[in-house]
């Protein structure tokens, strides 16, 4: 199950940047106390998510989860604590829960916040949101309901969650377990329009695939060049596709979805291995998570502009020294070679159009990705701080001058393709 709340989460912040919220940031944390788990806490966090993991559960086979309001407490504040500075609070009334989470900005020397509430209101099969507050600031009902019910809708027709409860010290998620769940949850997020001409580029991606020696990696640019040459056929609905955006932001969505192991699932259609891409490793400069940070980065400017995709990056970085694999500016040069990459595939019609002329020339990794020599990784959290101080230092930003100098001189970048 805490595969399903990751990606839920996931999948709610994509949702929210294609309905066009806006981050603003706090100076303080919502959730007053700072909730520091014990190491017996955090043991407990574990082992109860293992023992609940989905893993060899049979199709159909059905569970019930069930927290007290101190263990749904301990569980939301080792989640959060999971992606970085931040804390939660979870209380539950009969019917009614309130959930309230702030997560720190990395290295942030204004110590900004992010913070979330939310109140639900027991419904059925799932719960309602009554009032919503990002940031401190209250989300528009229109829009925020379009956000939930379209999540809610997709999840309802996955016909995985049966009940949820809300009781006064207890909460209690009865579900169904069903292969090609996230897939099936992600693809009800998509317009229908929009979902068409994904399936398309994926069907043409499978069949590529399938013309390439099984388990041997494949090369991101060689995945970018094929589709970006391609007009797969579409239903009658989306005929002729003559938006060169909407096909490059599907060709985007498409590999980074790939790239991370997923997929998207027709609801409609029964789903085959046929008409599923076989999973092969895809490399950048060599390194399987530079083409994950590069597709990923481009896959969130593509729905929600650049400023995310950087905020979401630089969080990741500083998450990875927190944890142990260390901050590498090698993953930030793909990330900005990403948003790069998204912004002239879908900033325009006239680049749009002129990216895939380059593409119909072959394109190598050379044309869009910088060098990585030179570029610090591996650097623990006390370290970076050493060398780099935070994100708004001198050190910091000459670095990454340095990157964006190294993107600018890429051939796709360099001027205008045609």
């Amino acid at each position: 199950m805490i595969g399903l709340f990751r990606w839920s989460i996931g999948l709610l912040l994509i949702a929210t940047i294609g309905l066009g919220a806006v981050l603003v940031f706090d100076r303080a944390p919502r959730v007053p106390q700072d909730t520091t788990l014990t190491e017996a806490q955090r043991t407990w966090a574990r082992g109860w998510l293992a023992a609940n993991r989905p893993r060899g559960m049979r199709e159909g086979e059905q569970a019930t989860l069930t927290l007290s309001q101190t263990e749904a407490n301990l569980l939301a504040n080792y989640l959060v604590d999971l992606l970085g500075e931040g804390r939660a609070q979870v209380a539950l009334q009969s019917g009614r829960a309130r959930l309230s989470a702030s997560l720190a900005l990395p290295w942030d020397p204004q110590h900004s916040f992010v913070n979330l509430e939310l109140t639900l209101v027991e419904d059925a099969p799932l719960p309602r949101v009554e009032n919503a507050r990002l940031a401190g600031l209250p989300l528009p009902g229109g829009l925020f309901q379009s956000l939930v019910g379209r999540f809610v809708t997709a999840l309802d027709h996955a016909d995985v969650v049966e009940q949820v409860r809300l009781e006064a010290d207890r909460i209690q998620v009865s579900y169904a377990w069903r292969e090609g769940i996230l897939e099936d949850i992600g693809s009800g997020l998509v317009p229908r329009i929009e979902l068409d001409r994904m399936l398309g580029y994926q069907t043409a991606l499978a069949a590529y695939i399938e013309t390439r020696p099984a388990r041997r990696p494949i090369e991101l640019a060689d995945l970018l060049s094929h589709l970006l040459t391609l007009d797969p056929a579409m239903t009658p609905a989306t005929q002729p596709d003559a938006d060169p955006i909407a096909r490059n932001r599907a060709v985007i969505l498409v590999l980074a979805a790939y790239v991370n192991g997923k997929g998207l699932l027709d609801r409609g259609v029964t789903s085959t291995p046929a008409n599923r891409p076989r999973q092969h490793a895809v490399l950048l400069q060599g390194r399987r998570d530079l083409a994950q940070h590069f597709m990923t980065s481009a896959a969130l400017a593509a729905k929600g502009g650049g400023m995310l995709s950087n905020l979401a990056g630089l969080l990741k970085e500083a998450t990875d020294a927190e944890r142990g694999s260390g901050y590498s500016f090698a993953d930030l040069a793909a990330n900005r070679a990403g948003i790069r990459f998204a912004q002239l595939a879908t900033g325009n019609p006239t680049d749009a159009r002129a990216l895939r002329m380059f593409a119909r020339r072959g394109m190598s990794e050379d044309d869009f990705m910088p060098p990585i020599d030179g570029l610090p990784e591996g650097l623990a959290e006390r370290n970076f701080k050493a060398d780099f101080g935070d994100a708004q230092s001198t050190a910091y930003q000459r670095m990454i001058t340095l990157i964006d100098g190294r993107i600018d001189a890429r051939p796709l970048f360099r001027e205008r393709p045609s």
